[in-house]
């Protein structure tokens, strides 16, 4: 089985159909209803981590990719509990049924360069990618990276960059990569070359850090 957190949009969703029309296993937690959504969470709220691990049971885990994430400042606890340790809890009570398995996370270029008014939701995933090193470590049979993404187009993005057409123009390309771009780099790992990316990352950042800013 196949699971992905944060499966009712943008790069979660577009996985969730990719392995669905592979004819795949897939299982999908979101906080919103939708059709891509098999159990409704709220990864804000650590202790729902019980009832994830108890839907999980004792399914073959082909795959956790983990995509949920927020950005708001205002409820510094459930910012950290939905970008962080919630994927913390549920690696450290699933993990002794790993074989095999790869294990994805979503970060951020604001993990590596961000500014003032997102350093709440910067410091979260850095410390996402720290937890993604340290699961790599452990001798279980099973791979762990992260993708560092920016420039991605996701509702994620237009809920917190105001001016989105400016910030295409900044891009060498001039345009934002899309979701399900992404989405089949991650199927591509998962499913072909996980034994490659234990403790690695992948960097898709449109060259936004190499200018040592974000929007």
């Amino acid at each position: 089985m196949n699971f992905i957190f944060g499966s009712a949009s943008g790069v979660g969703n577009d996985l969730y159909k990719i392995y669905r029309n592979e004819n795949l296993d897939v299982y999908g937690f979101d906080k919103k209803d939708s059709e891509f959504t098999d159990k409704v969470i709220d990864l804000g709220v650590i202790n729902n981590v019980d009832e994830i691990v108890n839907t999980i049971g004792d399914h073959k885990i082909d795959s956790i990719t983990y995509c949920a994430g927020i950005q708001d400042s205002e409820n510094i606890s459930n910012l950290f509990n939905v970008n962080v340790l919630s994927f913390i809890e549920i690696i450290k009570n699933t993990n002794k049924n790993f074989d095999e398995t790869i294990v994805c996370g979503l970060s951020s270029v604001h993990s590596k360069a961000s500014n003032e008014s997102n350093i709440e939701y910067a410091s979260s995933k850095s410390s996402l990618e720290s937890a993604i090193r340290t699961f790599s470590t452990s001798a279980n049979n099973s791979y762990y990276y992260f993708l560092r993404l920016g420039a991605t187009d996701t509702n994620l993005l237009r809920e917190n960059v105001k001016d989105v057409e400016k910030l295409k123009k900044s891009l060498p390309s001039g345009e934002l990569f899309e979701s399900r771009e992404v989405a089949n780099l991650i199927f591509t790992i998962n499913t072909e070359h996980k034994k490659l990316f234990n403790g690695g990352h992948i960097q898709i950042d449109q060259g936004v850090l190499s200018r040592l800013a974000t929007e």
